[in-house]
């Protein structure tokens, strides 16, 4: 059994990751943060001090704090996700937990990176900035791990992301730009289990370039907002379609960075033309359905329904 070290183990993915990797047979689990007084959601102060975890200080953003921190406990396999502050995408600090003794990479990519995709020349920066960035990260831990020891997680639309529209939910009324976009809504927690697995024993026979994942159901962003409201107010919710600029601010004030915000505008409009048009941004098909089987071929459970996520969630969007 190996020794595993998550980063971000206080986020939606990451404490996913963090709880599920002991379940999948790590013989330790390290928990990377950069204030390690912070609560884990999901880990109470029993099962930490009876479960293998350790809390270490670390910090993705400072790669001389990994190496100590990698090689001081003893890990060697790693779960990491784009650093957003990163100014040379992220090879410094992959270098560092090389050198402290990382040998595996389970790396939280995006599902904008589409299968079969050329890593460094099928992106454009002013056309899939967030994309872009994913990849330049997944062709640095090529570069310093090498193809065979790391696996990309490649998740489609996060049911998490209904935290932009949470100051609204409890008024029922609800601003949101191109409503009719249909999502797939995967739970973070799917993907942090699948991850887990992949982080303790790697990636299941089969495989190819990367594991995709998406949630069971497609369902546009309007109903989506529909059922969130009716589940935490019961009412029936009120859907104003906005423009871009509008939704930009809404995405600002809810902490996304202002170049994210606006890529993600411009995203939804260009899917809202595309599927207009009779296309989708999703896989169809067996495709899509085998990326929800990867949830349980990984870990065992079926995929999480929208439905059942809004239920364990309802009470953070309360206000």
């Amino acid at each position: 059994m190996s020794t595993v070290i998550v980063f971000g183990p206080t986020g939606h993915v990451g404490s996913h990751v963090a709880l599920s990797a002991h379940y999948f047979g790590a013989a330790k689990v390290i928990l990377a943060m950069r204030d390690p007084s912070k609560p884990i959601p999901g880990l109470t102060s029993a099962n930490e001090s009876s479960h293998p975890f350790q809390r270490v200080k670390a910090d993705l953003s400072d790669p001389s704090s990994l190496t100590s921190a990698v090689s001081s406990t003893g890990a060697t396999r790693a779960f990491i996700y784009h650093n957003q502050a990163s100014t040379d995408h992220m090879r410094s600090a992959l270098e560092a937990l090389k050198a402290g003794g990382i040998t595996f990479v389970a790396f939280l990519s995006t599902g904008g990176i589409l299968p079969g995709m050329d890593l460094s020349s099928s992106l454009d920066p002013k056309e899939s900035l967030i994309y872009w960035l994913h990849a330049q990260v997944e062709l640095n831990i090529i570069s310093v791990f090498g193809k065979e020891n790391y696996v990309p997680v490649r998740p489609a639309f996060f049911a998490s992301n209904a935290s932009w529209w949470k100051a609204m939910v409890p008024t029922g009324k609800v601003k949101v730009f191109a409503p009719g976009v249909t999502v797939d809504w995967i739970a973070p927690s799917d993907i942090g289990r699948v991850s887990a697995s992949i982080l303790v024993h790697g990636p299941k026979e089969g495989y190819e370039e990367a594991v995709y994942l998406v949630g069971p159901q497609k369902v546009s962003l309007a109903e989506g907002v529909r059922k969130i409201v009716k589940a935490v107010t019961g009412k029936e919710a009120e859907i104003e379609d906005v423009d871009g600029e509008e939704q930009v601010g809404i995405y600002t004030a809810g902490g996304l960075p202002g170049p994210v915000a606006a890529h993600l505008v411009e995203s939804f409009g260009k899917l809202e033309g595309l599927q207009a048009a009779g296309g989708d941004w999703l896989p169809v098909g067996e495709e899509f359905e085998a990326q929800v089987r990867n949830v349980e071929v990984y870990t065992g459970r079926k995929a999480q329904t929208l439905e059942d996520w809004i239920e364990e969630h309802k009470e953070e969007f309360a206000g």
